[in-house]
């Protein structure tokens, strides 16, 4: 196998940890990079993982997905690194509904759920689409909760990308942000399909209820805490869809290294198998709006993406 390069946002812990862990240890020939909010944290992780797995070839690179900026300067220094071809980008890193203590906007004034969640992920996949390779694979996480249960304390809809944009903090807001993977998959991989040569895929993958990540803490006292973590269990169970880190890592890894996923694309997978997303994920009408709207809000422009001489509105 030749050499190439894999990107995991939020590779330094939790599900990004046993992602990048497992494509690592898959083959020696990949060269994993951990695309973190925290340089140190980073570091540490990728010298961790280069203990774990024995594959040298794992580093971390610094990106802040709350700034777009940041965003355009990681895809800028990622692309002067030198690296073997990049074959797989991993959009894992992500805000709970909890969101940001302090900081309910992004640095370009987004809502900060939504914007590290989708319009972060959105530029940088564009941004990199130019560097993959035509086998490339790209992977949105995004949570069943795009489609609470009925039970669930919160419902979901698309009203527009600018409302979304600048939106309040909060579960409905979360669930809203991975209903916006997914439409993000399915339009990028209708794009990609219908308008170039390429043969890259991108997909939405769901991990599951995973209460070993730590990913939805929850702030308050000892007592509410420990309620919420239990709740949050018992909740998984319910719909099922428990899970753990470890289990989900393999999966989603499955998806970059397997070659059983080699051609699948627009696809919807939860925990390795593919179904069916929710029908308001589906309409096609409400992709299209958000991807325009993203564009605009991102300042994304034509020359930085493959689609740009494909006639593509």
């Amino acid at each position: 196998m030749d050499d190439r390069t894999v990107i995991v946002t939020g590779g330094n812990a939790g599900l990004g940890y046993e992602t990048a862990r497992n494509i690592a240890l898959s083959d020696p020939a990949y060269r994993v990079v951990l695309a973190c909010r925290s340089r140190s944290r980073g570091e540490r992780a990728a010298a961790s993982l280069r203990s774990e797995t024995g594959n040298p070839h794992v580093q971390a690179m610094q990106v802040d997905l709350a700034s777009l900026a940041s965003v355009r300067a990681f895809a800028t220094a990622f692309t002067n690194e030198g690296l073997p071809p990049l074959r797989g980008i991993v959009c894992n890193a992500g805000i709970s509904a909890a969101g940001v203590a302090g900081a309910p906007r992004t640095e370009d004034g987004f809502e900060m759920i939504f914007g590290v969640n989708h319009l972060g992920h959105f530029l940088l996949t564009n941004l990199l689409l130019p560097a993959m390779d035509d086998q490339g694979r790209i992977v949105f996480v995004t949570s069943d909760l795009h489609d609470p249960p009925a039970f669930f304390p919160a419902r979901v809809r698309y009203d527009s990308g600018e409302a979304i944009a600048h939106g309040k903090a909060g579960m409905a807001q979360y669930c809203t942000s991975k209903l916006c993977n997914i439409y993000c998959t399915y339009e990028m991989a209708r794009r990609i399909r219908e308008h170039t040569e390429k043969r890259i895929t991108v997909n939405a993958f769901n991990p599951g209820a995973m209460s070993d990540t730590g990913f939805s803490t929850p702030t308050g006292n000892a007592l509410t805490r420990a309620a919420v973590r239990v709740v949050g269990g018992i909740m998984g169970t319910l719909i099922g869809k428990q899970s753990t880190a470890a289990e989900s890592g393999a999966a989603l890894a499955s998806l970059i290294t397997g070659t059983s996923f080699a051609t699948t694309t627009g696809a919807y997978i939860d925990r390795g198998a593919p179904t069916e997303s929710s029908p308001l994920s589906r309409n096609a009408a409400n992709a299209r709006e958000l991807w325009q709207a993203s564009t605009a809000m991102t300042g994304l422009l034509p020359a930085e993406t493959i689609f740009s001489t494909s006639g593509v509105g």
